[in-house]
């Protein structure tokens, strides 16, 4: 099986370093503030742990000396950032949040980049933050204990108890709407695999059965053209090691197919109304900081691909033709960028895809709550012999539990 080209990866990579130095360079000392939508403001510590997270992740992917070279030239321009004096006095007033400051910090000591006063103290705000009382989710307590690990410079994993009340543990909720959720998921897989310098330690479920609830999740957000969520999801198969299957090797294709034709992964929530209104200086920064995010997701799911590369032709299981066109009239002609590079895939790997396209007409037909429609797909599915996947379980589970509910409301 023929593996994405590593130049290919290597060159996107470059693209968010050389973005993560304009993000430091304008953001890094007093973060973006926007009076229109507050909700686009971020502090600069934001964009320098962001930033040093990349750098991270970029370490030692692949072979190239300029990658190298330029992680390297990033650290030494982020480094005055990481150990300022507002990370001091922030770790001093707010010690709940020592860990958020110690961070880059810790990660360019892993590079290279040490400072042992810097270390002391932010070690002594960290100590007395877990000392505290606190109601932390499983992704910020994981992330604590990843710090530690880096400290203590010995990769030691988390551990059993603070992965087994996680989705590694349970069941997924592959239809719910939160992104809050979708994020913890995404980070909670950084930590378990050390940004994908690691594997990933024994999971109390099959690696299997995760994927595919990620894969449920993957596919929500690539219809919706959320590319930062698809991204942040699309990582856990190199981060897994695990082999990527046919939708997310697909996956992969179409977000490199929309960088390429953009120039870089779009976020999604740019106000192009609003940005022509600006000046030359403030349109060049309202672009940069509302996109900035997507563009290092990009480099992150790069840096993990060049570890453990996609193929670039999709195969798996060929399903007949009159199938995926059966689930391609429940789908949406004008509904996300996907289904241009569907329609542009090779015959074989359109076949290999038909569990995808029935995934997305899932997908759609709920959304429109045509569950008639929906209910055609399901018995489509199970006459062309498709494997059971938790998007078409829960889509079961749904239409059952509103045959219950009518039921209900027609004997009362």
């Amino acid at each position: 099986m023929t593996a994405w080209p590593a130049d290919d990866l290597a060159d996107r990579l470059l693209r968010a370093l050389d973005m993560a130095e304009r993000v430091v360079t304008e953001f890094g000392q007093s973060g973006y503030a926007d009076v229109r939508s507050p909700e686009l403001s971020f502090g600069p510590e934001k964009v320098i742990a962001e930033a040093a997270m990349l750098l991270y992740a970029a370490s030692g992917a692949g072979e190239r000396a300029d990658v190298n070279s330029r992680v390297e030239q990033v650290v030494r321009l982020l480094s005055p950032y990481v150990r300022s004096r507002r990370a001091v006095a922030e770790s001093a007033l707010q010690p709940g949040r020592a860990f958020k400051y110690a961070v880059p910090h810790v990660l360019l000591s892993s590079l290279g980049d040490a400072d042992d006063s810097f270390d002391v103290y932010f070690r002594s705000r960290c100590a007395l933050a877990v000392e505290f009382a606190d109601d932390l989710p499983p992704s910020a307590r994981l992330e604590r204990r990843w710090v530690t690990n880096h400290w203590d410079r010995m990769w030691r994993g988390p551990r059993t108890g603070d992965i087994q009340s996680t989705f590694v543990g349970h069941p997924l909720d592959v239809l719910s709407e939160s992104r809050e959720e979708a994020y913890s998921i995404t980070h909670l897989m950084f930590y378990l695999t050390d940004f994908g310098h690691q594997p990933a330690p024994p999971l109390p479920r099959p690696a299997s059965t995760v994927l595919g609830e990620l894969e449920g999740l993957l596919l929500r957000y690539l219809d919706r053209e959320d590319y930062d969520l698809s991204g942040e999801l699309l990582m856990a198969w190199p981060q897994l090691r695990a082999e990527w299957s046919p939708t997310a090797a697909f996956a992969f294709r179409v977000l490199a197919r929309v960088e390429d034709e953009v120039g870089l992964l779009p976020c999604g929530n740019v106000d192009t109304g609003h940005m022509s209104q600006l000046d030359a200086t403030e349109r060049r920064r309202y672009a940069l900081a509302t996109s900035y995010h997507t563009g290092f997701v990009m480099g992150f799911l790069c840096a993990a691909a060049l570890r453990h590369p996609p193929p670039i032709t999709i195969l798996g299981y060929e399903y007949e033709d009159p199938t995926s066109t059966a689930f391609l009239k429940h789908v949406d002609a004008d509904q996300g960028h996907w289904l241009a590079v569907f329609l542009q895939c090779a015959a074989l790997e359109k076949r290999a895809l038909a569990p995808l396209l029935c995934n997305f007409a899932i997908l759609q037909t709920l959304r429109r709550r045509d569950y008639a429609s929906l209910h055609e797909v399901l018995l489509r599915a199970q006459s062309a012999h498709l494997a059971d996947h938790p998007l078409r379980t829960r889509a079961t589970e749904i239409l059952m539990a509103l045959g219950n509910a009518m039921s209900l409301i027609t004997e009362t």
